[in-house]
């Protein structure tokens, strides 16, 4: 029989429970989100370089390589990035096992991806004549790419922070700058192809920094049956990692049906700027997902509801931030070529998708948890087509508008994995208790989006970022210094 005073004391043991881990994954996880956050949002400073040196048609077809990179990646990645993390924590061959799944992941995907390369003449045809070489230097990529991800996958089960942030820079900033290196002294006439062939050639030093770093230590050793396992929890994530990319990388290849190249080359650079916030919540992933895995279940819902709340506000801050600073950072990016600032309303369109996102990957961590995600390669894909749908019948006549399509796949995203969550009776938690930070959210990308970029309301812009920085630094003040 549970009295009350039971119930209370398991209210405060999941309270303490939960403030432990926001702890956790806004204190230990921030040595994380510096290592994944900061090459990425520094190679934000490289954009302008390369959009300068290239123009809207050479940086558009830039812009379609790198989607193919992330869509080649994950479709080629068998899942293996996602599986690994959780084999290392919960399955009985543990860290060695998990050892084994990243060279055996691996050499699978350098094998597939090799193959479909060696192809080429029988497919070629089919890709426009100015994206061929761009798409087969993609290809080559997205390979050694898999290898830094499964790599970075069995850094989190060790968790070494520190190596992961090696590697991290090397993947994330080693790559644009050598491309940029190639491209410099080429002038007058620049190609993207040697943009992209540093590029590619940075992601080979990162993968072989990878495996360095994940097989030092320890020797590989499988349980029968291990690989098998991992493929069928692995196989039906790729359709759900390749729709959940593409629910703005897809936004690229719209603008280029319905407009031109130079068109998805600047679509691209809003979805650039307005998925910044993603970037935070991606890194904060790195230590997120194993502190659910780890927790017990029976505590589990409890802590994912008081993480994924602070983790809301935390992202609802800084993509209010980047909405309301959106027409420097568009300036920064993109010349008066690109038109930087008509993009202004995309990127706080874009910026609140993030917001979105926390909730969707809230259930996620349940979902996987329970190691049942079959359901994701339903979900995921249905999400996206309603996500292209209401972006197509917004946005077909006017190009900012296209970018509806994101927050709206994370919206259906977000009620979609809450019904698969339950439908497999994993811990329960309440997504009412995102409401508030996501209402703070939505209110300033509004601002964001609708107030003009010149004049007096230019000060209102920068007070509102402000109080949104400010209100940052009190939430991570308070998560630090809250005791479990």
């Amino acid at each position: 029989m549970t009295t009350e005073a039971d119930s209370d004391s398991h209210g405060d043991s999941h309270g303490a429970a939960g403030a432990a881990a926001s702890k956790g994954v806004l204190g230990r996880g921030s040595i994380y989100t510096i290592g994944t956050a900061a090459p990425i949002l520094a190679n934000l400073a490289v954009v302008p370089v390369v959009t300068r040196m290239l123009g809207k048609p050479g940086y558009g077809v830039v812009a379609i390589a790198i989607v193919v990179i992330q869509v080649a990646m994950m479709a080629g990645s068998f899942g293996m990035p996602s599986v690994i993390t959780r084999h290392g924590i919960l399955a009985q061959s543990g860290v060695a096992g998990a050892r084994a799944l990243l060279i055996r992941g691996s050499l699978m995907t350098i094998g597939l991806i090799t193959a479909i390369i060696l192809t080429a003449p029988l497919w070629n045809r089919l890709v426009q004549a100015p994206l061929r070489d761009a798409v087969l230097l993609a290809l080559g990529a997205s390979a050694f790419f898999v290898v830094v991800e499964n790599s970075q996958a069995l850094l989190r089960v060790l968790d070494r922070p520190g190596a992961f942030v090696s590697l991290s820079l090397t993947a994330t900033l080693g790559g644009p700058l050598l491309g940029l290196a190639l491209l410099a002294p080429s002038a007058p006439v620049r190609s993207p192809e040697r943009y992209l062939v540093g590029l590619t050639a940075g992601y080979a030093a990162a993968a072989a920094v990878g495996l360095v770093l994940g097989l030092r230590g320890g020797h590989p050793q499988r349980d029968r049956g291990d690989t098998r396992a991992a493929l069928r929890l692995g196989l039906p994530v790729i359709p759900h990692l390749v729709a959940l990319f593409l629910a703005n990388g897809a936004l690229v290849f719209l603008a280029g049906q319905l407009f031109d190249i130079a068109s998805a080359g600047r679509i691209q650079l809003a979805l650039l700027v307005g998925s910044a916030p993603a970037v935070i919540t991606s890194a904060l992933n790195n230590s997120w997902a194993p502190i659910i895995y780890r927790t017990p279940a029976h505590e589990r819902g409890a802590v994912l509801a008081h993480t994924a709340r602070d983790i809301t506000t935390l992202i609802a801050l800084i993509s209010g931030g980047v909405a309301l600073l959106s027409p420097w950072l568009m300036r920064l990016v993109a010349d008066a070529g690109f038109a930087p600032l008509e993009l202004v309303p995309a990127v706080a369109i874009v910026a609140f998708g993030c917001v979105l996102s926390v909730a969707y990957l809230a259930n996620v961590h349940l979902v996987f948890a329970a190691g049942r995600s079959l359901g994701l390669s339903v979900i995921t894909p249905l999400s996206l087509l309603i996500g292209l749908g209401c972006a197509y019948l917004i946005g077909r006549q006017n190009l900012v508008l296209l970018a509806v399509g994101f927050p709206t796949t994370y919206a259906v995203l977000a009620l979609g994995t809450a019904g698969l969550r339950r439908y497999l009776h994993a811990a329960r938690w309440s997504e009412t208790t995102l409401l508030m930070p996501a209402g703070i959210g939505l209110a300033l990308c509004v601002l964001g989006a609708v107030l003009p970029a010149s004049g007096a309301a230019e000060r209102v812009r920068i007070a509102m970022a402000t109080l949104a920085g400010l209100g940052t630094l009190r939430l991570g003040r308070r998560v630090l210094r809250r005791s479990p």
